[in-house]
């Protein structure tokens, strides 16, 4: 019967997974002596439990006597689970907690299990029938001594950002004593990609001098006062929108998109200026989000008459040629914010998905429109080819998609798509389920191909210019008359702020070398072979009122944008196991004070920058 079910488990994952099944059969063959015993019995409300001998002691996984009431008891303490949460269950035991949480939750909810015992994972899908369970979702198996390697991979994949709020971590009972240091390990590596999630969301770890370099750059253009809010209020939304994207079907369809100016607010991303331009369609705007998009995908001089709506961080070389007015939205950094919070006003945000498409279609659903239209949306390689023509090769060529992901077409049963794809179309799919709930807005899908985003009507670009553009609006005209959200009196108060940065970050460098000292000094306790804990201990105080005291000056935010997570070095690296006050100091000294001596030099090359762009705007 053990095998009969090991096959049925391994053929439900083969729906997902055909590799990994593959790898367990052979694991499972080639298999030598079992480092754990794993014993099946059933408990006395017959339930399938495990006994596990190791270490010359038994442990029950989940339990021996009454199996059913804990797992209700643990659903409970669950609570409710966001439709798109990672839930990581560390240990797998029976399969009992994962197939309560499977049969508990929706199927967007994505399951990551990881098992520290080859011996067990085969005992558990070797006398517990979870084929049902596995054949509803993609859930993740990681076994150690098998694809351990994965983990990463796997958490980054499905923890991101919009989702990390709702990430619960459970360890199945038992585990904690059998593997502590696995355990342990597991728990600090999802710590320290989610670490790196949100750094990498908040500061751009990659782009960081170009996000910083920008937000300054960018400075004078915010000081002229158009945002988002005020684009809403000077365009009107009784009327369709078009986002325009740059998929490669955007090539079938991108001359009937003349048919629907000055009857549809026409929105294009960066990357899809070129081709309109030569097809001799001017959009109404265009949007840009990336810190170093490449500018020569919109360096036409017709399109420098024509706005853009960026975040304070875009491309200033991209923003810098265009001759229209230059149009802000809140991307979550700092020196944008500040400036509107100086004068009372709050600047408006715009979710993010990862690509400059998410962003456009969160604008346009912000600014309140209620038919918004996709074109060029496709999300996937139509025709094997990754952009439109004219994007960044005059003609795209064609690659191979033998070996990609298919995901569901709109015109095709599959369409292949590369993993980034995949990932904003995750987001399109759960940003427009989320829209639908709050607002009765009609989300048209008229790209000619590409892959089929959920809750959206698919239709021909002529059918829907048909059905919803048919009423005359200069939207261009609109925009010229949009107001400025300053006055004369508040922009002045907005520079008049922007020039007391440069001295804010000179603050925060002499504070930096104030925690160097402190830092030293601990080092210098430590070293003297006998440490007067109560010294040690006031010193450790210091550091946290110093560092308090860094953190405090609001401009903080742009240097800790610059450090690329240097502050896990002191926060969040674990000194555990060292074993003394001087062995925990000496570490303690050296991280902070290499943390310390990375602030002072970041806050000074920026307060220098500062001056150099800031001080010069009136």
């Amino acid at each position: 019967m053990s095998r009969e079910i090991f096959e049925k488990n391994l053929k439900a994952m083969e729906k997902w997974y055909p590799e990994f099944a593959d790898r367990i059969r052979v694991v499972d063959e080639k298999r030598n002596e079992p480092e754990v015993t794993v014993e099946a019995e059933l408990s006395w409300d017959d339930e399938i439990i495990f006994k596990v001998k190791a270490d010359e002691r038994s442990l029950y996984l989940n339990g021996k006597r009454n199996v059913k009431e804990p797992l209700r008891m643990w659903m409970e303490h669950l609570g409710d689970i966001h439709d798109y949460a990672p839930v990581v269950l560390l240990g797998g035991g029976s399969g009992a907690y994962l197939k309560k949480l499977v049969q508990n939750t929706s199927e967007k909810v994505n399951v990551i299990l990881y098992e520290p015992s080859l011996d067990i994972f085969l005992e558990m899908i070797k006398q517990v029938d979870l084929s049902e369970e596995i054949e509803s979702r993609p859930i993740a198996f990681v076994v150690e001594d098998v694809n351990k390697n994965e983990l990463v991979p796997v958490i980054d994949k499905l923890i991101s950002i919009e989702t990390m709020e709702f990430l619960k971590q459970e360890i199945h009972p038992n585990y904690q004593e059998l593997y502590p240091e696995k355990m342990r390990d597991v728990l600090a590596e999802i710590r320290k990609r989610t670490s790196f999630i949100i750094m990498n969301y908040r500061t751009g770890i990659k782009f960081s001098a170009h996000l910083v370099k920008n937000q300054m750059l960018n400075m004078e253009y915010l000081c002229d006062g158009y945002n988002t809010r005020r684009l809403s209020e000077a365009v009107p939304h009784d009327y369709p929108a078009i986002l325009i994207a740059a998929g490669p079907s955007l090539d079938k369809n991108i001359q009937d998109l003349k048919l629907a100016k000055n009857k549809a607010f026409i929105l294009a991303v960066d990357t899809a200026v070129k081709p309109l331009i030569r097809a001799g369609i001017r959009p109404d705007a265009f949007i840009t989000i990336d810190a170093m998009k490449l500018s020569n995908l919109v360096q036409i001089d017709e399109i420098k008459d024509t706005p853009v709506i960026a975040p304070i961080t875009a491309n200033y070389d991209i923003l810098k040629e265009q001759r229209n007015k230059k149009i802000f939205y809140f991307d979550g950094y700092f020196l944008g914010m500040q400036a509107y919070a100086s004068v009372g006003k709050i600047l408006a945000d715009v979710s993010t998905g990862g690509s400059v498409a998410c962003s456009g279609f969160s604008l346009l659903y912000k600014m309140g429109f209620n038919t918004i239209i996709l074109v060029g949306q496709d999300l996937a390689l139509t025709g094997n080819k990754s952009h439109a023509d004219g994007t960044f090769q005059d003609k795209m060529p064609e690659q191979d998609t033998s070996r990609m992901r298919r995901v569901k077409g709109n015109y095709e049963d599959k369409v292949p798509t590369r993993e980034d794809f995949k990932m904003y179309l995750d987001w399109f799919n759960m940003y427009v389920e989320g829209v639908k709930k709050h607002r009765d807005v009609r989300v048209i899908n008229a790209t000619a191909g590409g892959a089929y985003i959920e809750n959206t009507e698919v239709m021909t670009l002529k059918e829907a210019i048909e059905e919803n553009c048919g009423r005359e609006m200069d939207f261009e005209e609109c925009i010229r008359n949009m107001k400025s959200e300053f006055s004369k009196e508040q922009r002045e108060k907005v520079v008049g702020y922007l020039h007391t940065v440069p001295e804010r970050l000179n603050g925060i460098a002499k504070n930096a070398r104030g925690l160097y000292a402190i830092y030293k000094k601990i080092g210098n306790l430590c070293k003297s072979g006998h440490v007067d804990k109560e010294a040690y201990l006031n010193l450790l105080k210091k550091v946290k009122k110093q560092t308090k005291k860094c953190e405090t000056v609001l401009e903080y935010g742009l240097v800790a944008s610059t450090m690329a997570g240097a502050e896990l070095v002191v926060r969040n690296e674990s000194l555990q196991g060292l074993d003394s006050f001087e062995e925990e100091g000496k570490a303690i000294s050296d991280q902070g004070m290499k943390f310390a001596k990375m602030m002072q030099e970041c806050a000074e090359l920026l307060r220098d920058f500062a001056k150099e762009t800031l001080l010069k705007i009136e």
